[in-house]
């Protein structure tokens, strides 16, 4: 093999390991560390991921990768409790190990998908 076939076929196995239209969903406790929950999962640097805190009793969700709209394939208690979540954040109760949120122009927002506005309040660096 040649170092051009080589690396073209680095470039194709790369693209495919790639989810950019995809959003991990990962819970954790309340009060518990971002960087705690997320460091079990398998990732790749550029992966969406979203930490969401679980306040119900019992066993936490297992992490689950979402292509769509998350909001519409997740059960009636993970939505419950990933939109407290989502209220705590707009209290300003933000965790510093989230990513900064991206400037998005008011008129831009509407156009924004829902994985993409919960990234924007949830989402972790990578």
């Amino acid at each position: 093999m040649t170092s051009r076939s080589v690396m073209a076929r680095i470039i194709r196995l790369e693209a495919t390991r790639r989810r950019p239209d995809e959003v991990l969903l990962v819970w954790r406790r309340p009060d518990a560390e971002v960087r705690a929950a997320v460091a079990e999962a398998k990732l790749e640097p550029g992966d969406k991921v979203i930490c969401a805190e679980w306040f119900d009793d019992g066993p936490l969700p297992t992490p689950r990768w979402y292509r769509d709209r998350l909001t519409g394939e997740i059960s009636d208690d993970e939505l419950r409790n990933l939109m407290h979540g989502v209220e705590r954040v707009r209290d300003d109760d933000r965790d510093p190990a989230f990513a900064p949120p991206p400037f998005v122009a008011s008129e831009r927002i509407v156009e924004m998908t829902d994985n993409a506005l919960l990234h924007a309040c949830i989402g972790v660096a990578t």
